[in-house]
Parts: structure tokens; C-alpha cells; sequence
């Protein structure tokens, strides 16, 4: 004439079967571990060798823009020069 209702047994692993479970040779290998990987996009690819590039040799450039403006630099060889340059650089 109670109103408790009985609890159910909880499930138990007995010693013997957890013990067998980590005796070498059997086949429980312990917890298996993951393994972390890194993939990068082309972006961060380019933006990596954009970073290892020398730094703008301003005076160079403001030599150069003037001597267009001026008429008196190869526009069309040295341009093909400087961006197939380029390019080689930057290929990924």
C-alpha cells in the first residue's frame, strides 16, 4: 500500500568484463584518436607568396612612371618583361 514504485536496477559492467576488455591482445585498442588536418585555398596560397615578395621600391616606380610619361621608356618589351615576371612569381 505504497505509492513509491520500485526503481529498476542500473546495468553494471562487471570487473571481469572491463578487465578483459584492456588485457593486451584483445580487442579493445583504448580510445581512438582523431587527426587534425590543414587545407588551405588557393587564395591563402597566393596571399602566402604575396607576403614573401620584396617590398615596393617606390623611387624605382616613380622613375619608371615618369619615363612613360615622358615617351622615353620601352613600354611594350619592358612590360611583357616585367609581367611574365610577375607571373612566375605568383604562379601557385
Amino acid at each position: 500500500m505504497t505509492d513509491i514504485n520500485p526503481i529498476a536496477r542500473p546495468q553494471h559492467t562487471t570487473i571481469e568484463s572491463a578487465s578483459k576488455a584492456k588485457r593486451p591482445g584483445s580487442d579493445y585498442h583504448g580510445p581512438s584518436r582523431g587527426s587534425d588536418t590543414v587545407q588551405l585555398s588557393d587564395q591563402a596560397r597566393l596571399l602566402s607568396k604575396l607576403k614573401q615578395l620584396p617590398e615596393i621600391r617606390e623611387g624605382l616606380v616613380n622613375s619608371v612612371k615618369s619615363q612613360i610619361e615622358a615617351g622615353s621608356y620601352d613600354t611594350d618589351e619592358r612590360f611583357d618583361t616585367a609581367i611574365n615576371s610577375l607571373i612566375e612569381d605568383l604562379e601557385l
